[in-house]
């Protein structure tokens, strides 16, 4: 499973949305069920998922699914192109 596939996977187990949802788009501005609960949700799950732990500041800017990236970037376990 490709790095892309797996944040995906956590987006859709996080913030429970269906498969066909396309979470590249995903934004905390523009999807109504992305609420303070399913935010923590969504962390805990990219968390389990990469192995990593966010910090506070990276919990603030965990706003969309180009933010997980370039978090996940800056923890080094994001290889993907």
């Amino acid at each position: 499973m490709t790095n892309v596939q797996r944040l995906q996977d956590a987006f859709r187990q996080g913030l429970a949305l269906p498969t066909a949802f396309d979470v590249t788009r995903a934004e905390s501005t523009s999807l109504r069920q992305w609420d303070s609960v399913a935010h923590l949700q969504l962390v805990v799950a990219i968390e389990d998922e990469f192995r990593v732990r966010l910090s506070p500041a990276e919990l603030i800017d965990l706003k969309s699914y180009p933010a997980a990236i370039a978090i996940l970037q800056r923890h080094g376990v994001w290889q993907d192109a």
